[in-house]
């Protein structure tokens, strides 16, 4: 198989890390045009759309026409996704992403998370590697804490009331 450019741009990754289709890593990118993807078989709902023009990390530009639907976890199904056979990597339009999926992201220097809107609920995470933000499933993780609370006190709880 012949080495692909990676989506990192020009420069190579300082831990020499060769992305490729099989790993179906996703990149957030804030400067992409669309989510975008390599490998057709990965789509669902597949349709031929008008030529739309794409240009590559390493100069080049290709014509994608087709796109589909992708379920990267059960909490985040991505629609609308170009499919670029040149691409060696998977690319999530952060502003798709957020109108799509009625979230936020938010970015520090080494992670960025991606929260819905109403109820805050973790949809994913970015972990920073190589000043790109390479997105993690998480894992669901239900907690609860309950102490053993007399019914009336409970009341007062909820309704405000202070208890003494």
């Amino acid at each position: 198989m012949e080495d692909a450019p990676s989506c990192a741009g020009g420069s190579k990754p300082a831990t020499i890390e060769k992305i490729t289709r099989k790993d179906l890593l996703w990149i957030l990118d804030t400067g992409a045009t669309n989510h975008m993807m390599g490998t057709l078989r990965a789509l669902r709902d597949l349709k031929e759309i008008a030529p739309c023009p794409v240009g590559l990390p390493n100069g080049k530009d290709i014509i994608a026409t087709k796109e589909g639907t992708i379920i990267v976890n059960e909490d985040l199904c991505l629609k609308n996704v170009l499919y670029v056979s040149e691409l060696t990597c998977n690319l999530i339009y952060v502003s798709q992403l957020t109108e799509q999926c009625c979230c936020f992201v938010q970015f520090t220097k080494t992670l960025c998370v991606i929260q819905g809107l109403t109820l805050k609920m973790l949809i994913g995470a970015g972990e920073r590697r190589d000043r790109l933000y390479y997105f993690r499933n998480t894992p669901h993780i239900n907690a609860m804490k309950t102490d053993c609370v007399a019914l009336f006190e409970l009341w007062h709880r909820r309704l405000g009331h202070p208890f003494v």
